[in-house]
């Protein structure tokens, strides 16, 4: 009786391909890709981009800014005059970090992390970098009766996470903490856009003035808050309050014209 049994030699042994539960070569480096995925880095603050290799081995990680092709890192050693980048790396760990410092918009695009393989294995990893906005809604002049219930709100947009605190002003004085202020509440909400409230439940003329939302991340924004006694709608007030409109100087000119084309009549000779 014939054996079918399959007889391989130690040549071919030697050549066989050892692949893990994700498919990949155990004995190759290769690129995480759910862990060196695209950045969104805040103006002015810190970019971290990481590039995860399982199996380095013996081989390193460059890191090349795509548009110009320009070497920044290679291993944890920089080659680059730009200061702002630099390159981290903790032994016994997969991920190879490019640090940029300060990010400015002319930094984003693509870079690319680079095994030195035969040929390299490149992976491209995207850099956006947004500016923080800040938004009080109702501005800049916010016009209420006293008694009435006064409520400013602030957005933070476009930054990639929620800021770490946000202050709330009024002419200059901390109200966010400020346990003396009866009746004013300020209330956050985090998310992809943070939401900070301030309320008071009775405004008196004592409330009126300038009131300045200061995110930890974003530009503070400010709104005027008048607060008006007596019976009169605040927002008759408001329109009162506008500036007259000049008028335009072709209705001055206009009877001028007139005067010159069309003299009157001579009464007396």
């Amino acid at each position: 009786m014939t054996s079918n049994a399959l007889t391989i030699t130690e040549e071919e042994e030697d050549d066989l391909v050892t692949l893990d539960d994700t498919g990949y070569d155990t004995e190759q480096p290769y690129f995480d890709y759910e862990e060196s995925g695209n950045v969104t880095a805040l103006l002015g603050k810190t970019a971290i981009l990481n590039c995860r290799v399982k199996n380095i081995g013996n081989k390193t990680v460059s890191w090349v800014r795509h548009r110009d092709i320009h070497l920044l890192t290679v291993g944890r050693f920089t080659y680059t005059s730009d200061e702002r980048f630099s390159a981290r790396h903790t032994a016994g760990s997969d991920d190879w970090l490019l640090l940029v410092h300060y990010v400015q918009k002319r930094d984003e695009g693509m870079y690319e992390c680079q095994i030195s393989t035969t040929p390299p294995e490149s992976h491209l990893i995207h850099l956006s970098v947004v500016e923080a906005e800040t938004v009080i809604v109702g501005g800049p002049d916010v016009y209420i009766n006293t008694g009435s219930r006064l409520s400013l709100t602030c957005s933070v947009k476009y930054s990639p996470e929620p800021p770490a605190f946000i202050f709330w002003y009024h002419d200059d004085k901390l109200v966010s903490y400020d346990r003396t202020r009866v009746g004013v509440v300020v209330s956050d909400e985090r998310g992809l856009v943070t939401t900070s409230r301030l309320l008071v439940q009775t405004a008196d003329t004592k409330h009126s003035g300038n009131y300045t939302c200061s995110p930890a991340n974003s530009h503070p924004k400010s709104v005027i808050v008048h607060v008006i006694a007596g019976d009169q709608p605040a927002a008759i007030v408001h329109e009162n309050a506008a500036p007259s409109p000049l008028p335009h100087p072709l209705t001055l000119i206009f009877p001028l014209l007139l005067f010159l084309l069309f003299p009157l009549p001579r009464f007396f000779s």
